[in-house]
This record gives C-alpha cells, structure tokens and sequence, in this order.
C-alpha cells in the first residue's frame, strides 16, 4: 500500500528550496546528502533565488521554474515563507514534499501550521514533517535528511518523533551493526501519520523490523495498522511521556485510573506491539530481530561454562513465559560421549569451567538436532581453557550452517566479562548473533521472538461483536427517544434502565418518592438496597446515601434524603433528589467494568475484580473498542487476580463467559452513543459458572 507515500520514498527527482554551499546551513548538508541519488541517475533542482549554480547544478528561483517534473522537494527556508512555497509547489504538480523547517505549532505559531495544511490538501501534497530531520531510504541511496552521512544498510525502518533519538541510534548502530532499510523523522505531522507509514512498509522488501519513537499519536488509525504489520513483522515502540503530571481529578473509578500511560498501553496491546520501557531495551530487541528468526515454540535450551550464570538464565526463562527444554533420550547420548563426566547432561547444560571450544561445537550441534529445542542461550565466561573466539566462530560457523540448511532457530549469546571476552562477542556481533552483557538480557530478547511468532498467528475473531453491534443499533434505530430521554438525567436508576434497555442485566428495582412508596416496594422483596436517586450525587456511599438491608425502611427513606440534601448544600451545588432507589439485593464475585472516551483512541475499556483489588491494588486492564470475545479474554488475562475468577481456595469458578460478553457491550454501546464519555459500572455481581450476573451500580456520564 503506498498511500501517496511513493513520491517520498522513491522520487525520481528531488528539489531542494533552500539549497546552499554555505558550511553549517540545513540547505547545505542537504544538498550534500543527495549526492548518492544523483549518481545513481536522480534528477536534483536546487531551489534559491540567491543563486544561479549550486554544486555545479543550475539553481532556479521557483519550482515553477524547473523544466521537468519534481516528484518530491525538501523544503529549508523561513518558516513565514513556507506557505507561499507549497503554493507554488502544487501549481507545480509536486507529490511529496519534507518540511524541514521549525518555527510552527512546536513555538505557538498554530495559524502558520493551519495555513500550511490547507494548501497541503488542496494540491494534495502528501508531506513530513515541519520541524523534522528528513528521510532515508538506504536501499535507494536516498538520503533526504541533513543528518551526517550515514551508510548501515539493513532491514529496519525507524520512525521518530524525535531528531535527537533518531541520531543517537543511527551513530550507535554502527558499533552494534544494526543496519536500516527507511528512516523518518516525523516532526510535527501535519499530514503523514505513523499509521500510513506502517501501512507502506507492510510490503516492503527490504524492511523485516520496524521500531517507531512515539511521543503522541494523532489518531486511532495506528492501532489496526500496527496489528496488521505485527501479523507479519515486528513493531516496537518507545512511547515517551507516560506519566500522568498533574492529573485531573476524576469523577468516575474509571477516569481516575484510565491515564495517558493506561491508554497507550491498552492501544499498543491490541497493536501487538513490543511497547519497551527504555532505549537500551528497544535496542535489544532489534539486535535480535534484524538478525534472527522467531522462536515457533517456547522451549529453550541453554549451554554455559558456568553453572551459576546458567542458573540465572533458567530464572529467567520461566518469568518471560518460556519453558526449558527436556532433551530427548538421543541428545543426552550423544552428548555423554563428548562432556566430562563431572558435567550434568540436563537443561541448563553445564559444560563446566574447563570447556574448550569443542565441547561448545559438539553441544551446538546435538542440541540443534534435538526436535525439543525451539530457541538456544549460548553462555560463555572468561576462564583458563575457553577460548571466546573459538568458540564464537564454531557458534557462527553453526548458525550459518542451519540457515543454508533452511533450518534456522533463533541463537543468542552472553559472552558475560570484559576484556577477556571481548573479542569472542565482537565477532559474533559482526556476524548476526545478538550478543548481551549478561545471561538474563538475552532470554528476555529470546522471549520476543516467540512473542512475535503467537502474534503472526493470531486468529482475530468479531462475529459476537458484530452480532452486538448488529442489536444495540437496532435497539437505538427503535428506541432512540426514550433512551435519549434518559440520558438526558443520568440518575442511577435512568443509567440502569438504559443499560438494561441495551441487554445489561439488572437487578429489580423502583424509585420511591415518599416514605409510603419506600415501604410499599420494599415489601415486594426479600432484602434490599435503598439509595438516593440523584445524577449530581456520583459517590453515594460518601454523601451516606447508601444503607445495604435496613430494617426500618421508613427511617433508611429520610436518612438518604436528608443525608443528600446536606451533601448538596455542603457542595454547594444546584442539584435535584429524583427519590430513593428501592433495589433488590443480590449478591457474587464483584467486578468493576467500565468505558472512557479517549480523544485519540476512542472508547476503552477497563475491568478488574472490584473491592480492595481496584481501590488498593490498582489491578485493571484496559482495551480498546472495537473488542472481540478473545480480546476481551486476554484482558481478564492479564489482571493479577484473574486466577479468582477461575475458582480458588474452595470458591467457585464464576462465569467468565458473561464478563467478556459484558465487556464487548459496554463497548458497542459507547460506540453507538456520541453523548456518552463515560460508563463505570461498580460492582458487577457475577455469579458461579454458567448463571451469568448482574451489574450492582452504573454512573453514566455525558456530554
């Protein structure tokens, strides 16, 4: 899918409006840079009307004054003349254009920004940046950035929003030998988004490993884009500004825990993408990625010189969600007629201090060979009879033979020491084995790759959500008045009727105006919950507008009135009392559910057992609509205390089934509905397997 985007990263002719040969400006180090293009038959236009040659190319004072077609134009000028400029260049029929000018919305100057988009759509000019470094394309000898010159080809592409990053890994790739396919820095992204630039390297030949610098995203386009790439390559992410400064206080549980940082996490969850914490972890993962396959199982065998160290990458075999490997019968015979017999032929197999580079070449191969093993942590530390670089080489030696053979799995390496090991890891770097400083890295990097291998084999599946789409816009074609209507005073009791209305099951009730009614409902029901029916009273267990089971019914109706009366006062606020909620009581595994509208992402949803473990342990997860049955699975998943949910100590499991159908509604319904911005149903009472549930209280508010 090329999405216009063509004409930047394949141009045929490039303008440069700006050009220069004066030392340290923008419009210099450009010019410089398309020297490789143009040797390799691209037509450069430099742009200035101060010149009339630059570099020995003829300088023109217009776009409009180039007799051939430009296909792409790097634009470095004052940013009060980059409109006029893109006027010009779309007269013109330019495609594509990199605004490598600052001085817009990144310094306040919004109007300069907006005047500049206009013209950008009304000629249809697909553009990055302003305020950007540029673009490569390393495979195309297109280097349309001012960035120093820069030859490590390879198979990543990197997006960064920042010019800073975007150097800083391109000058320590060359020591690691990372090698890139495309480069972009983003800038402000007045036109070409993240999602379009995923979109284009989904086909590209030359990328197998994409690795974005985020710092905010515009859209919610970037969600589907990412899942669809991570069914075939690896996408990660270094998302900065998580943090939540200065946090507004929130009136819902949902709101006040549903952060910026809880937002992108849930985002790039349902991206599949590899969402790393630091810089360092997001160079390990391309170390490994660039260079080897994904792991298609999670078994691992580990081979050390040192018991201990093979101790620690076993540690860390299980927290990563690997499993070590049970050799088979054969691989433990074979591997006796080469190892001491003070070696333990087991997983981690310890080749103990004294191993020579043999005794790793032998237990390569034998492992290799063994139809348990999906993945090998090779360890190695400095001692009197290891030779590192023989052992490196033998290590190399046997990947390439596995790659010639088509039989590849993916090998890391910890040649863990200094000095004494250095140039051992040194040739397996320059060789495509990713080598880390210590055991534990390097099953942590390991462990992606079989992450990887699940997400290019995730089955996504929408028909119950279709099917709850399909009902709460039919519900909506029919009903729309009343459950406008109800909106329109979202009470506890108006949210309950409108949930119920949209098939969320609710416990009986009635909303008592007098003490007489109070009474009258109450006796319908064996126990109940009586509680004050106002939508500007959100906490009602705060205001004392809550009594579970009261036996006086006629003094619980003007406690709760009273008490809501005085709360109000106190808040000072203009608030009106609906009545008394006479509710049946009920009982089950509480769970809170609730919905967001996020201004990127749209609705999101959280759920976490409900109590202490919301309140205290913060124990939610969050996804973002559109959320399928399985999606939802792998929310409840992820909380810490799912494992109550499937029955422990004695309880019952309850039904999970019905929280996942709950969670896809609440969805729908906040996709079908503009008005609402946020659902918090707490608790949700949901019963043993099988006997489904029902919602305890619901605060709906809108806009």
């Amino acid at each position: 899918m090329s999405n216009g985007l063509e004409a930047i990263f394949n141009p045929k002719s490039v303008a440069v409006i700006g050009a220069t040969e004066i030392e340290g400006k923008v419009g210099q180090s450009l010019m410089k840079n398309l020297k490789s293009f143009m040797e390799k038959g691209g037509n450069v236009y430099p742009i200035n009307k101060k010149y009339d040659e630059v570099y020995g190319l003829k300088c023109y004072g217009s776009v409009l004054d180039v007799p051939g077609d430009i296909d792409l134009v790097l634009v470095s000028i004052p940013a009060k003349f980059v409109p006029g400029t893109m006027e010009e260049c779309g007269k013109k029929g330019v495609k594509g254009s990199i605004i490598i000018t600052a001085g817009f919305s990144e310094v306040g100057d919004h109007s300069l920004e907006e005047k500049t988009i206009e013209i950008l759509k009304k000629y249809d000019i697909r553009t990055i940046g302003p305020n950007c470094l540029g673009v490569i394309n390393m495979h195309d000898e297109l280097n349309a950035s001012f960035s120093k010159d820069f030859d490590q080809k390879g198979n990543i592409a990197f997006i960064s929003q920042s010019g800073a990053i975007m150097t800083a890994l391109m000058d320590i790739s060359i020591p690691l030998n990372l090698g890139y396919s495309k480069i972009v820095s983003m800038g402000n992204k007045i036109d070409v988004q993240e999602d379009e630039i995923l979109d284009y390297l989904a086909d590209d030949e030359h990328t197998d490993v994409v690795v974005l610098y985020v710092e905010g995203l515009k859209n919610e386009k970037f969600i589907d884009s990412a899942r669809a790439l991570s069914h075939k390559k690896p996408v990660i992410v270094l998302k900065s500004g998580k943090s939540d400064a200065g946090a507004k206080a929130a009136s819902s549980h949902t709101g006040s825990l549903a952060g910026n940082a809880q937002m992108y996490e849930a985002a790039f969850k349902k991206g599949m993408v590899f969402d790393v914490e630091t810089f360092e972890e997001m160079v390990d993962l391309l170390k490994i990625f660039s260079t080897q396959p994904v792991m298609k199982g999670n078994n691992v065998g580990i081979i050390t010189n040192a018991g201990g160290f093979g101790v620690l990458a076993t540690d860390m075999v299980s927290k990563y969600g690997l499993k070590m490997a049970e050799f088979e019968e054969k691989t433990i015979t074979e591997l006796k007629k080469y190892l001491p017999d003070t070696s333990g032929v087991s997983n981690p197999l310890d080749l103990i201090g004294d191993a020579d580079t043999d005794r790793y070449k032998h237990a390569f191969e034998e492992l290799a060979k063994d139809s348990n093993v999906d993945g090998i942590v090779v360890i190695l530390t400095p001692q009197g009879m290891t030779d590192d670089i023989g052992a490196a080489k033998e290590l190399v030696k046997f990947q390439d033979a596995l790659r010639a053979k088509g039989e590849a799995i993916p090998i890391v390496a910890a040649w863990v020491g200094g000095g004494s090991v250095a140039e051992g890891a040194e040739y397996l770097k320059e060789h495509e084995i990713p080598t880390f400083m210590c055991p534990e890295l390097a099953v942590k990097a390991l462990s992606a790759t079989y992450q990887q291998y699940l997400n290019q084999n995730v089955v996504d599946d929408g028909e119950y959500l279709k099917k709850v789409q399909e009902e709460i816009y039919a519900i909506k074609a029919e009903k729309g008045d009343e459950l406008r209507e109800l909106l329109a005073n979202p009470n506890e009791n108006n949210a309950k009727e409108f949930l119920k209305i949209n098939g969320v099951p609710t416990p009986g009730r009635y909303v008592a105006t007098s003490v007489e009614e109070a009474v009258k409902y109450a006796s319908t029901m064996d126990k109940v919950v009586m509680k004050v029916v106002s939508a500007q009273i959100l906490h009602k267990s705060d205001a004392g507008c809550v009594l579970i089971a009261p036996t006086d019914i006629e003094g619980a109706y003007n406690t709760i009135i009273e008490n809501g009366t005085q709360y109000l006062a106190q808040k000072g606020e203009t608030g009106v009392i609906d009545g008394v909620l006479i509710e049946e009581f009920v009982e089950g595994k509480e769970i809170i559910i609730g919905g967001k509208k996020d201004e990127v992402f749209g609705p999101v949803i959280m759920t976490g057992l409900g109590g202490i473990f919301v309140e205290v342990m913060k124990d939610v997860t969050f996804g973002v609509h559109p959320i399928t049955k399985n999606y939802a699975e792998d929310m409840l998943k992820q909380l810490r205390t799912y494992k109550i949910l499937e029955g422990v100590r004695g309880e019952p499991k309850r039904d999970i089934e019905f929280i996942k159908e709950l969670i896809v509604r609440v969805g729908v319904i906040m996709e079908a509905y503009d008005e609402i911005q946020e659902i918090d149903i707490n608790p949700v009472f949901v019963k043993e397997d099988g006997k489904k549930g029902v919602i305890g209280d619901a605060l709906i508010m809108t806009k």
